[in-house]
């Protein structure tokens, strides 16, 4: 079997480019079917800060599918240190 989005809306992250340094926009949506039952994430990169749902729909995006520990690495080091 394939692997199927949840019907959930994605997390969405602003924060900065781990490597870069820039603005990035993650949306992090669970996916279900993963091998032994476990949960994946598909994860979308934009560039910038993107809150408009127009603007996400027509930007060029990198897409990923992560692990658990994967996707939340990535939060870890995109989110700005918090204050």
């Amino acid at each position: 079997m394939g692997k199927v989005p949840a019907a959930e809306a994605p997390v969405v992250v602003h924060g900065m480019h781990p490597t870069r340094g820039y603005p990035v926009t993650l949306h992090i949506t669970p996916v279900a079917g993963g091998l032994r039952r476990r949960v994946d994430f598909l994860v979308e990169q934009a560039d910038g800060r993107i809150e408009d749902d127009e603007a996400w729909l027509c930007a060029i995006k990198t897409v990923e599918l992560l692990s658990a520990d994967e996707a939340r690495e990535l939060v870890e080091e995109t989110e700005p240190p918090r204050r």
